[in-house]
């Protein structure tokens, strides 16, 4: 069983102001996709084709028009109270403006520690735990009672990563998490989510319009265009054997990425 299913997803939204006549916008028109525990599906688009939209549906924040959003085979539509909050503690996310996704008064203990707060930790143990959840993401004990304007992007976006990861969630949306870094601190962030992967057994949905980090953190790929999946791969590591039959729109994209790459 898929850990996330998203079946025939469509999503519109009306557009116009009080005096004009509001017309529809056609954001998703009909997105399958599933999501196996602990891979990472990445969702490449150009900005403004649904991709974060999309992540949006996946996260429960919105409701699609049309088709389900499924985790562990269950309708999140359909789900009671209690097992609404066993979504929310399993499914995180990641956004790209590590700035914007914080409280600028916190210091790093407490943003990391939100989450076990909200799900009913006692204060004496945050601190601790923080500590620990700080180590995991290459950040030592002087970070923790430092406040947001004293990290580089690269450390606050690991911060969050941290957040995230403090529930031990089972699926995590990371939305263009490192499309406002530069090159070394996309290339830190990216080694960490992939080794946090493989240590803990996550699922990720990355969404990106990068093809490059997409290629570096993915194990399968679709490719969004006009609110569709026009591309997929089940194996991006597929995309690298000329003997293998795949997308050929991929194997162009992929090979033009791998032959710049330094040797």
């Amino acid at each position: 069983m898929s850990l996330m299913e998203l079946k025939g997803i469509t999503k519109s939204y009306r557009q116009g102001g009080l005096f004009g006549s509001k017309r529809e916008i056609s954001v998703l028109k009909g997105i399958d996709l599933n999501i196996e525990p602990g891979r990472c599906l990445g969702l490449l688009g150009a900005s403004g084709c649904g991709k974060s939209t999309l992540g949006r549906l996946a996260l429960g924040l919105e409701k699609p028009d049309k088709g389900g959003v499924f985790y562990k085979g269950q309708d999140l539509a359909q789900l009671s109270k209690e097992e609404k909050t066993l979504w929310r503690r399993n499914c995180q996310v990641v956004f790209q403006n590590s700035h914007g996704a914080v409280n600028p008064r916190y210091e790093a203990w407490r943003i990391v520690s939100e989450p076990l707060l909200n799900y009913g930790w006692v204060k004496e143990k945050l601190k601790p735990k923080a500590e620990e959840l700080l180590a995991s993401v290459g950040l030592d004990s002087t970070a923790l009672f430092k406040k947001p304007h004293q990290f580089s992007g690269g450390e606050l976006q690991r911060i969050c990563v941290a957040r995230a990861l403090a529930l031990e969630p089972e699926f995590i949306v990371l939305d263009e998490p490192v499309s406002s870094l530069d090159m070394l601190n996309q290339s830190l962030v990216l080694e960490l989510l992939s080794n946090l992967k493989i240590r803990s057994g996550t699922a990720f949905l990355f969404i990106s319009h990068d093809l490059r980090v997409i290629l570096k953190m993915s194990d399968s790929l679709a490719v969004m265009k006009g609110g569709r999946i026009t591309s997929f791969s089940d194996e991006i590591s597929k995309l690298e054997d000329p003997n293998i039959p795949v997308d050929p729109t991929l194997r162009t994209l992929a090979s033009a990425v791998l032959e710049a790459e330094p040797k």
